[in-house]
């Protein structure tokens, strides 16, 4: 019969595995199970937050060769960091909390419909006197070679543009994620709010890979977290 015969170190490697692997279960589970305490508690109530999950109702937003819809993923995170933030004391408003839009049947044409759409959620956020506006999409391009979430900002609001750094500072620390930066962006509701405002993309529809953990709660989770943190760290928070 022959022996077993060990590798030096074999035993000291496995374990060190799968310590590593434990503790990177232990860190998605902790994310998942404690999301709401990603945000200090010292906020007080003393700041309004707007997330508005984009799209919705008659509009679709980007839409997967697998018909997966756009907007059913910007609800489903926005409502996860409306949910970390509540706890904190912050008032969070989401200016959508199903499938819906702001469009009445008389107005026609598709810039019309848009822009009608946009200036409910720009008023809504103006009436509830909003400190940020936070607006969640999921990207897509021609070719499926991109991938990675990316904030957009108002390059004339430096508030604006300090809120996307910090929303994106968290955001290339989702396991996976690549590491873009904020960006300029030329957008109707970025030029049209008058508190500081981004568009948050969380990645890309037409990525296999990215599709794929854009289907899965966890990452979800995750993202919300990286984005609820971010606009707690905006305020100054740990």
């Amino acid at each position: 019969m022959k022996r077993l015969v060990l590798i030096p170190g074999w035993r000291t490697r496995n374990l060190a595995m799968a310590v590593v692997l434990a503790v990177m279960i232990s860190l998605v589970f902790s994310v998942v199970r404690q999301g709401s305490a990603v945000v200090s508690s010292q906020m007080s109530g003393t700041h309004t937050v707007v997330i508005d999950p984009g799209h919705g109702g008659y509009d679709p937003g980007a839409v997967s060769k697998q018909g997966i819809y756009e907007k059913e993923i910007n609800l489903e995170i926005a409502a996860r960091v409306a949910e970390q933030l509540k706890p904190s004391g912050m008032k969070v408003i989401l200016t959508r909390d199903e499938d819906e839009d702001y469009v009445p049947g008389g107005v026609r044409g598709r810039t019309s419909k848009k822009q009608t759409d946009l200036n409910y959620r720009i008023n809504l956020a103006n009436r509830a006197q909003a400190d940020v506006l936070v607006s969640i999409h999921v990207n897509a391009t021609t070719g499926g070679l991109k991938s990675g979430a990316e904030t957009f900002y108002n390059p004339d609001s430096v508030e604006g543009t300090r809120l996307a750094e910090a929303i994106q500072r968290e955001l290339i620390k989702v396991p996976g994620m690549n590491r873009r930066i904020a960006k300029p962006g030329d957008f109707y509701l970025l030029k049209n709010c008058s508190m500081p405002a981004v568009i948050v993309e969380v990645g890309y529809l037409n990525n296999p890979a990215e599709l794929k953990r854009l289907q899965q709660p966890w990452y979800l989770e995750y993202l919300a977290h990286a984005i609820a943190k971010g606009i707690g760290g905006y305020f100054g928070l740990p």
